[in-house]
């Protein structure tokens, strides 16, 4: 926009637009009349003196962005503006697990004492890295002669230990943490009193400064530039101060941290307690490990966490604590126990949805739970940390197509709805608080290649059990959403897998399913086109709110498992809306496995082209046109 009446308009930012009106001022005036400002020596004048103007505004636009938490690009601006919220982001985390301990030693020691920081070492994709004890043990023998030790925490990284001199005639001096990925969660502080008093004293981080005083053996950490960590002690009034020459020694983990993750198996470095012989069982897969925190975490977590305070009172403040301070959390809830089916009061429930995998390690239970909530929450409540509920969608779709309008053939048109319809899941879906709608994946099916002309499809609810084989239990099914039974008479409300079963004059059947009876759950077998009870009354459906609960369930075996709870028995009922929706913990899913695709050519021809369609029994309710 050129300048009007000699007046330069200085809104504009981009050159070519301070270029034009520089030019646009100079033609306005009267000292230069006639000036040939377009082709002249002045030209190249006006091009410096626009660049000038363009780098100032630009450098001076930024300056302005980064003073704001929203606006700043720069992870140093985004970490102070952080800091002033309070905020301090999670640095990166090593992966937890815990294994069961075994020794053999060649003496007879009265106890075995595993010091603290022992290592180990497990591989990931063929890399080996290392983990540490977490905690020191001491060992005693049992009555067997043997020493054990269960669930022994292993934390990810390497030890490192930085030892500083204090100079408190020298303003700048940092205790600085200068390893990359050093994971604070692990960090240790001490202070000794000079080089030649080896006393140290272990000082903790300051979470309260309301209960710090000028006594307080307490540091206080912060992240500065390039993702280093910075200690700081107290200046005499809030926390102790450092005296001159004290030695100030910081430990921690230096961590790779989510590459880790998944790490099954594990051996010794040297020795446990000096001994070499031991037996290793892993009770927890590796799993928490974590980057850090990312400017766009930052900037979401920051005000939230402004919000909590560094405490826990409303179910909120744990929702954003644990987004905080663990960085495998891709979702987390959390509700109080007076919203529990039956209430449980005095307990807060937090389910959290890993990012890789499905289910927490007891081990990150274990330490979100003591080291992050805790610490925290208020007195008598206690927080428990439990998995999401995991609902499951089995599709059943017709798809119809024209031949004549594609080169694909019939399977690559099957697998490519069947990626269509999964990654529609893994969009929308897979995270709490996430509803299905029915008529959003017929339209991704329909869209899923130009030649499919319609669909037709159906779905189920699945949800998967872990009885324990050979036990008789109670379990209770939550389908949270109503079941489809039109009327008494109505059979196939619910269905199952098959599992082994006894009957009542005590002969096992190896391949048995659950069915509804008018809200009773019976356990039966098949003999020819006929249905056979075994045991007439193993539980209740309830239709309007899909609750499936079970009484006296006594499975045998579940394939060809026949020992243990890791195996899960399928169960199946149809849904009265085609809209599903998800309560609280539980979070819809969509797997591959779940897809069944029938592909049809509509060319004109109406020629059956590829799958049948079946039930979840097995029984085929169609085959070929």
């Amino acid at each position: 926009m050129a300048s009007i009446e000699g007046k330069l308009n200085i809104s504009e930012l981009d050159f070519a637009k301070i270029k034009e009106n520089l030019t646009g001022f100079l033609t306005s005036q009267s000292e230069f009349v006639g000036y040939n400002f377009k082709g002249s020596s002045f030209d190249v004048l006006l091009d410096i003196m626009a660049y000038n103007t363009h780098y100032n505004s630009y450098y001076a636009n930024m300056v302005a962005n980064e003073m704001f938490l929203d606006s700043a690009s720069l992870r140093n601006s985004v970490v102070a503006r952080a800091k002033h919220l309070g905020y301090r982001p999670r640095s990166a985390q090593g992966s937890l697990a815990s294994v069961t301990l075994t020794i053999t030693p060649n003496d007879n020691p009265a106890s075995i004492s595993i010091p603290k920081q022992t290592q180990f070492q497990g591989e990931v994709a063929g890399i080996s890295y290392i983990w540490c004890t977490t905690n020191s043990h001491s060992v005693n023998v049992n009555a067997n002669g043997v020493y054990t030790v269960d669930s022994i925490g292993l934390s990810q990284g390497i030890p490192s230990t930085f030892r500083y001199t204090a100079n408190t005639g020298d303003p700048d001096q940092k205790f600085v943490l200068p390893n990359a990925n050093t994971d604070i969660g692990t960090i240790e502080v001490s202070v000794q009193v000079s080089s030649s008093d080896s006393e140290t004293t272990v000082y903790t981080e300051a979470t309260d400064i309301t209960a710090v005083n000028s006594n307080s053996q307490v540091y206080f950490i912060d992240e500065i530039q390039d993702g280093k960590y910075e200690v700081q002690f107290g200046d005499g009034i809030l926390g102790k101060k450092l005296a001159n020459g004290n030695i100030v020694i910081l430990s921690s983990l230096t961590c790779d941290a989510d590459i880790t993750n998944g790490a099954k198996s594990f051996s010794i470095v040297s020795d446990v307690g000096g001994y070499s012989n031991v037996k290793i069982e892993t009770t927890s897969s590796a799993s928490g490990g974590a980057v850090p925190a990312d400017i766009d975490e930052i900037k979401f977590n920051a005000p939230k966490n402004f919000d909590a305070q560094n405490r826990c009172v409303t179910i909120h403040d744990y929702v954003s604590l644990v987004k905080r301070d663990y960085g495998d959390a891709q979702a987390v809830v959390a509700w109080g126990g007076e919203d529990a089916d039956p209430p449980i009061y005095g307990k807060v429930y937090v389910a959290i949805k890993p990012t890789s995998g499905t289910v927490l390690s007891e081990s990150s239970k274990n330490h979100i739970k003591n080291d992050i909530l805790a610490k925290r929450n208020v007195v008598g409540i206690t927080p428990e940390v439990v998995d999401p509920d995991y609902l499951y969608l089995k599709i059943n779709s017709t798809v119809k197509y024209d031949s004549g309008t594609t080169t694909n053939s019939a399977s690559v048109l099957k697998s490519t709805v069947i990626n269509s319809i999964t990654d529609f899941g893994d969009t929308n879906l897979k995270t709490f608080d996430k509803s299905f709608r029915y008529s959003k994946l017929i339209q991704i099916i329909d869209d899923a290649e130009i030649s499919i002309k319609s669909n037709q499809t159906s779905l189920q609810l699945k949800r998967l059990l872990y009885p324990l084989l050979g036990a008789s239990g109670s379990y209770t099914l939550p389908f949270s959403n109503q079941v489809y039974h039109p009327s008494n008479t109505f059979w196939g409300a619910v269905t199952s897998g098959l599992f082994g079963y006894y009957d009542s004059a005590n002969t096992l059947w190896d391949e048995c399913r659950v069915q509804d009876n008018n809200g009773v759950l019976e356990v039966y077998r098949t003999s020819g086109e006929s249905r056979i009870v075994v045991n007439n009354n193993v539980g209740t459906m309830t239709y309007l709110t899909g609750k499936m609960e079970f009484k006296d369930y006594k499975p045998i075996s579940i394939g060809s498992t026949s020992t243990g709870n890791t195996t899960s028995v399928e169960f199946f009922v149809t849904p009265s809306s085609s809209d599903v929706n998800p309560l609280r913990e539980q979070i819809i899913l969509i797997e591959a496995g779940d897809v069944n695709i029938t592909m049809l050519d509509d060319a004109g021809t109406g020629t059956y082209v590829e799958g049948t369609i079946a039930t979840t029994d097995g029984t085929t309710l169609a085959t070929g046109y």
